[in-house]
């Protein structure tokens, strides 16, 4: 027995299989069956220098020549796949937040648009014809409390003022409303009446109903646009703008914003329905005064906010194709727990938008996150299927692709997560 212990071969023990544990995870054991495997053992290891009888190591990108052409073709479709996704995607993204922010942008108020001139024709032309009474009209915006994107509300304190000659029986303090608006309210502030000239102030607060834009959202700018309305029609009175005298609050804030905009002027109000009133022979028209308040988002730190999570689970996928690409381990089952994870990030700022939402930023960054996941979860399927055909005769080639494949998707994911962004602060 001792002679024949004598006579084994040293290299038979290099045969036996091992358990090791590599950055505390166990390494999946080779398949009984590689040695009689169909595919050479070699196959095209041996030329890029990958393996020998005794020492094996990693392919580097510059192996990249010397693979067989299957693997060069493999590694080529991985990678143009993934780049071609992420710039179409990337792509059309841009494009359609581009699109949603100018047409939300065309909805502003611009008293040179042509519906502002058609309808203030109209009113000036009632004016002229009954003789109305000019009112001179302005507004000091002294607070916003809040703006509310969910429920399209913003609430504003206001003062307003009213200064006209002559029409002593007027009251414009109980015969004004504010357009898409609710006063909560009214406060007399200054009221005269002296030698015909007629002057009241007040102080009002109202919520503000506007449609604010959700395609940039949380990087988002907004106008709120507020139309003090006469309740007298416009052959009785018409506005004068005070613009030389209305302004805002120097000391205003707004939470989360800042004012970037202020516009004042008229408007007028072309009614489709005559009411009901069988005196009435055209569309009632009334006269308007607008305050615009354009504001922009001031900071970056709602946008994490509602991406935290969403990045820290990128983050996690994207060690977990690491270390299957830099060792033989394969961490599929922890995909799904960051694919949820991600998911359930989506409800974070759905939570502060309305039901009805323009495609935009938030949709478009929660997306770009899952098909990162995606595209790391379909790497490592591939990278194991390389793995359990050939085992360890092919455990280089399964691990360069798995390491190049990691660094195509990690600089996808990154310049999308800093595009994306960029893109809705730059339009």
């Amino acid at each position: 027995m001792a002679g024949k212990d004598a006579d084994k071969d040293p290299k038979a023990d290099e045969a036996v299989k091992k358990e090791t544990t590599t950055v505390g995870v166990k390494e999946l054991p080779d398949d009984a069956g590689d040695a009689k495997s169909a595919a050479p053992a070699n196959d095209g290891l041996a030329a890029s220098g990958a393996q020998t009888p005794h020492k094996r190591r990693r392919l580097s990108v510059l192996d990249f020549k010397d693979l067989p052409p299957w693997k060069r073709a493999v590694t080529i479709k991985w990678a143009v796949s993934l780049i071609v996704v992420g710039v179409v995607f990337l792509t059309m993204a841009c494009v359609t937040m581009r699109n949603s922010a100018l047409t939300n942008r065309s909805k502003w108020w611009d008293p040179n648009a042509e519906w502002v001139q058609w309808s203030n024709g109209k009113a000036e032309t009632l004016a002229d014809q009954y003789g109305a009474t000019h009112v001179k009209v302005g507004t000091y915006v002294e607070n916003i409390r809040s703006v509310d994107i969910k429920n399209w509300k913003t609430n504003v304190t206001m003062l307003v003022w009213f200064r006209w000659d002559g029409a002593d029986d007027l009251d414009m303090i109980d015969n004004f409303n504010v357009y898409r608006g609710i006063i909560q309210t009214k406060d007399i502030l200054s009221e005269t009446h002296d030698n015909g000239v007629n002057y009241q102030l007040i102080r009002v607060n109202v919520d503000v109903n506007n449609q604010l834009g959700t395609a940039l959202f949380p990087v988002d700018t907004q106008q709120v646009r507020i139309f003090v309305e006469s309740e007298y029609k416009a052959d009785k009175v018409i506005f004068d703008p005070d613009v030389e005298n209305s302004t805002v609050n120097s000391s205003l804030s707004i939470a989360g914003y800042e004012i970037t905009n202020t516009e004042w002027g008229e408007a007028s109000h072309v009614y489709n329905s005559s009411q009901g009133d069988p005196t009435v022979v055209e569309a009632p028209v009334t006269s308007e005064y607008v305050t615009a308040l354009t504001f922009r988002r001031n900071g970056l730190g709602l946008y994490f906010k509602c991406f935290i999570a969403m990045y820290g689970t990128t983050l996690w996928v994207l060690i977990m194709l690491y270390i299957c690409g830099h060792h033989r381990v394969d961490p599929l089952g922890m995909i799904p727990g960051a694919l949820f994870g991600t998911v359930s990030n989506i409800m974070v700022g759905a939570a502060l938008l309305p039901d009805a939402l323009d495609m935009g930023l938030l949709e478009f960054v929660n997306i770009w996150g899952i098909l990162t996941i995606l595209a790391t979860a379909v790497v490592i399927i591939q990278v194991n299927n390389i793995r359990s055909q050939y085992g360890r005769k092919d455990e280089p080639f399964a691990g360069f692709i798995g390491r190049v494949m990691f660094y195509i998707i990690a600089v996808i994911a990154i310049a999308g997560n800093i595009l994306l962004p960029a893109f809705a602060m730059s339009v």
